[in-house]
C-alpha cells in the first residue's frame, strides 16, 4: 500500500469560508492532503486562490460546486443576500 501522506482532522463547529489544503481534505473526506491535492491536479476539484505573502486557499462554495459536478448536479450559483431588507 502507498504511503498515507499527511493526517486530516476535522474543525470543530462550522466549517470556513476559506480553507487551507488541510481543511479543504477533510471537508471533502479525501483521504489525506496528498490526495487531495492530486484531484486538485487533476481538475476535480478547483485550484485554490493563491495571494503573494499567503496559504492557498480554497473557497467552501467552490468546492461544493466541484462535489456537486462529480455527481452529476447543479448547485444555485447565486450569492446570499447580505440583508433582510433585499428579500423584501
Amino acid at each position: 500500500m502507498g504511503k498515507a501522506g499527511r493526517p486530516i482532522s476535522i474543525p470543530l463547529g462550522s466549517w470556513p469560508l476559506e480553507m487551507r489544503a488541510e481543511t479543504a481534505a477533510a471537508y471533502c473526506d479525501e483521504p489525506s492532503v496528498d490526495a487531495f491535492k492530486a484531484k486538485v491536479e487533476a481538475g476535480f476539484y478547483s485550484k485554490p486562490r493563491r495571494e503573494k505573502g499567503m496559504l492557498p486557499k480554497w473557497h467552501r462554495h467552490k468546492l461544493d460546486q466541484d462535489i456537486a459536478r462529480g455527481h452529476g448536479l447543479r448547485i444555485d450559483t447565486r450569492l446570499l443576500p447580505e440583508s433582510i431588507e433585499s428579500l423584501i
